[in-house]
């Protein structure tokens, strides 16, 4: 059985003001994640040491 419909509302602009409100939200969510990523980006970013290649990474180097 199909679901009954729902009552449509007065005012067709109030209903997209909300949704351009949970869009306004949600890019500002992702603007914060991507300043987040950016700044995780620049620690990784720096230089290692000459010669100072981790640990780890040298034994699975050598193990292949």
């Amino acid at each position: 059985m199909a679901r009954p419909r729902k009552a449509a509302s007065g005012d067709p602009f109030s209903d997209l003001s909300k949704k351009a409100e949970i869009l306004e939200r949600e890019m500002n969510t992702q603007r914060a994640a991507i300043e987040r990523l950016k700044q995780i980006g620049k620690a990784r970013a720096q230089p290692l040491a000459a010669g100072s290649a981790p640990e780890s990474f040298s034994r699975r180097r050598a193990s292949r």
